[in-house]
């Protein structure tokens, strides 16, 4: 089994049965199954995630993104705070990979675009 050096310190009491990793600045964070009240506080973000592309970007658009992750780190590192995760050297890139895992670990599920590309869906 690999090792996986990981971006912050873990919940001492996490459960790494259902966790998934990401790689986020360069470093793997874990992702676990999210909590209902880390559900309802993705919610209302989710229906702003949509493509992004070099014509629409704007920090409007990429926020709903770097939410959505922050959330999606917090049950396995819930020491991370959002300033902490928002000065990470985070790309789009790793924004845009990381999406589909807090999707899914939110009981979502992947949605293949008509590129082939992954991209979030809907519970």
């Amino acid at each position: 089994m690999e090792t996986v050096t990981l971006g912050y310190d873990t919940a001492d009491n996490l459960d790494r049965t259902g966790a998934r990793s990401v790689r986020l600045g360069g470093r793997d964070w874990l992702v676990a199954p999210l909590s209902l009240r880390q559900i309802l506080a993705i919610a209302d973000y989710v229906p702003k995630l949509s493509a992004i592309g070099t014509e629409s970007l704007s920090g409007e658009r990429l926020t709903p993104f770097a939410e959505v992750v922050w959330h999606g780190l917090r049950r396995a590192h819930p020491a991370l705070t959002r300033d902490e995760f928002f000065d990470l050297p985070v790309t789009i890139a790793d924004l845009v990979a990381a999406l589909p895992v807090v999707i899914e670990q939110a009981g979502g599920r992947k949605v293949e675009t008509a590129a082939g590309d992954t991209a979030a869906g809907e519970s």
